[in-house]
């Protein structure tokens, strides 16, 4: 389950800032002492949309299940002389989702945003790669997931204010019995839209008339 929320907070991620991150800055702030994030990271950074991007995860937890759990994303994009909260918009990006147990089925079937069914679906295929193939209860004591692939899809045109930016964005997962903090992780990160490289007069014109 920590995978899942982490997974989603990076593929859900602009202004005038040019001081770009060169790698996942991250830090807990605060989840239970029963639960330990070892390592994350995303590489390369920045990370380009669309394009391949390889995850790395390593967590234990000393609790003998993780259950139903609320996951809360906090975003906002680094500005020049001031930071712009992320809105959640078709369930992508500063947003609460209140059950993780069946969070990436709903994302398959409903597919947020129009993107969403195909993250969902490489999310469930990292976890299904590692072993873990129910997500309530969980009983995994470790987590070890290593330069994973996964491809962004490309960012469609209503949210493309999304596709590039300096991001800091904190992650919580709550007990959805006590609502007490299971995880929380801040993370710094910097994504770039991919464009096409124009070397003619026709694919310049192709990309001003863009919408």
């Amino acid at each position: 389950m920590k995978s899942l929320g982490t997974a989603i907070c990076i593929l859900v991620f602009i202004v005038v800032v040019r001081s770009e991150y060169t790698s996942l800055q991250w830090s807990d702030c605060g989840s239970d002492p029963s639960i330990t994030i070892h390592n994350l990271a995303v590489t390369p950074m920045p990370v380009t949309v669309p394009g391949n991007m390889n995850f790395t995860l390593r967590a234990t937890s000393t609790r003998s299940h993780l259950n139903r759990m609320i996951l809360k994303l906090s975003s906002k994009r680094k500005g020049a002389w001031f930071d712009i909260p992320v809105p959640c918009l078709f369930h992508v990006g500063s947003c609460t989702y209140d059950d993780t147990c069946t969070l990436l089925a709903t994302m398959q079937r409903d597919n947020w945003a129009g993107v969403m069914r195909s993250v969902g679906g490489q999310i469930q295929r990292m976890l299904s790669s590692v072993g873990v193939n129910d997500y309530c209860p969980l009983p995994i004591q470790s987590l070890n997931i290593e330069n994973y692939v996964l491809t962004m899809p490309p960012i469609p045109s209503f949210l493309t204010f999304l596709a590039e930016g300096d991001y800091e964005t904190r992650l919580r997962a709550l007990d959805y019995a006590t609502n007490d903090v299971l995880i929380c992780v801040d993370m710094k990160m910097t994504m770039k839209e991919h464009t096409e490289r124009c070397t003619d007069w026709f694919c310049r014109m192709r990309q001003a008339l863009r919408p």
